[in-house]
């Protein structure tokens, strides 16, 4: 007799987790060459949550709120430098890329670093003055 469960496919906020913890560790790698071999796995989780995000909000996940800071990414605000330096590696990417959807994509990410980098000015400005 052989029992058989059905299989759970994980929901989008399970696959945002994993691929919360997987660009951590590549932000933060204890090993430089395992670099490769997380990319290939968040590629993976990426490709899964493009298509469960298409899938109805399970019943458990609705009404959830905003999670509680786990301490696992800093929420400070970034240094114009560190905006700046953003934008340079964002701007060779797009010098460097062939594929047009991904360069879309990569260049409204470069947008919204120069409205931070912007803000970040301002700020920076506001506070001098005060």
């Amino acid at each position: 007799m052989e029992i058989r469960t059905p299989e759970i496919s994980p929901d989008s906020w399970t696959i945002t987790d994993r691929c919360r913890l997987l660009a951590n560790a590549l932000v933060n790698p204890q090993n430089r060459g395992a670099q490769d071999q997380l990319c290939i796995m968040l590629h993976n989780e990426l490709e899964i949550l493009e298509v469960a995000l298409s899938e109805p909000i399970p019943e458990h996940r609705k009404n959830l709120g905003i999670p509680k800071d786990d301490g696992l990414y800093d929420y400070a605000d970034s240094e114009p430098d560190e905006l700046c330096d953003q934008c340079m590696a964002l701007t060779f990417t797009l010098m460097t890329l062939h594929d047009k959807k991904i360069k879309e994509i990569i260049t409204y990410i470069l947008w919204e670093r120069f409205e931070m980098l912007r803000c970040s000015l301002y700020t920076s400005s506001e506070e001098l003055a005060a």
